[in-house]
């Protein structure tokens, strides 16, 4: 990940820190789970790789289960935020600064791995699928929950919609959930190709080229995971899940 993005993210640290603090304290944790849990067995043990852990969401609520969890990110600010998170609720998951995009694991290493929005940050999806797939245990799944989170920047009729349900958010609930700085200007979404194509579409392809098998997704899981104000904010991105298998 490029300088500027790890600086993205270490300046957003604080303020994703509180929402992460609120998702802990809420009805998400044990929707998470249900999820998840809906997706893999916990017969055993489970080796987890949570890639892009920020905050620390999934790595905490997968080690309160009992599963052996690693939880990665690129930005010193967010494991900072993480460790102190998982220590108030009593888990210890082996957290590491790590590029998503340069994983430094041996192969077959996890029988689970997991992003949430993170994938649209990635300049190199095609490659970066493939190096998840290696890492994966043969039958280990991978699980991918992420949006269509800056497409509006390309298309005007989003972009109004967008701003329009910004204004009646802010009418409604008083604020967003973004802080004073516009960190958005520090990101070239033109940079980025999954900012402009359409997901989970695209991902679907792309997984199956890459050795995937039982490739599905869910188009829209926000009923279960969103709350009112995230419904009426983030309403033109609706949060999509993908699952899919290394084959045994």
């Amino acid at each position: 990940m490029s300088n500027k993005m790890s600086q993205y993210w270490d300046q957003a640290a604080d303020n994703y820190g509180r929402i992460i603090d609120d998702e802990l304290n809420s009805f998400r944790s044990a929707a998470w789970k249900s999820i998840i849990f809906g997706e893999v067995s916990q017969q055993q043990k489970l080796k987890i790789l949570d890639i892009g852990t920020g905050p620390g969401f999934f790595s905490i609520i997968l080690s309160q289960v009992g599963h052996d969890v690693t939880g990665i990110d690129s930005s010193q600010g967010m494991l900072e935020i993480a460790k102190k998170n998982a220590k108030k609720h009593g888990v210890w998951p082996v957290l590491k600064i790590m590029d998503s995009q340069e994983l430094n694991f041996e192969d077959d290493s996890f029988d689970l791995i997991l992003s949430r929005n993170v994938t649209w940050t990635l300049k190199n999806p095609t490659v970066v699928y493939e190096s998840w797939h290696r890492i994966l245990k043969p039958g280990g799944k991978l699980l991918i929950f992420d949006a269509n989170w800056h497409h509006h920047y390309f298309d005007d009729a989003l972009m109004a919609e967008v701003k329009e349900r910004e204004q009646r958010c802010l009418e409604v609930f008083g604020s967003t959930f973004s802080d004073s700085n516009n960190h958005d200007q520090m990101i070239n979404f033109e940079l980025l190709p999954l900012s402009k194509v359409k997901r989970p579409d695209w991902d679907i392809n792309v997984l199956k080229s890459n050795g995937f098998v039982e490739v599905d997704y869910i188009r829209d899981i926000t009923e279960k995971v969103w709350d009112a104000k995230e419904k009426m904010l983030y309403g033109t991105s609706p949060m999509f899940m993908i699952s899919a298998i290394k084959e045994s």
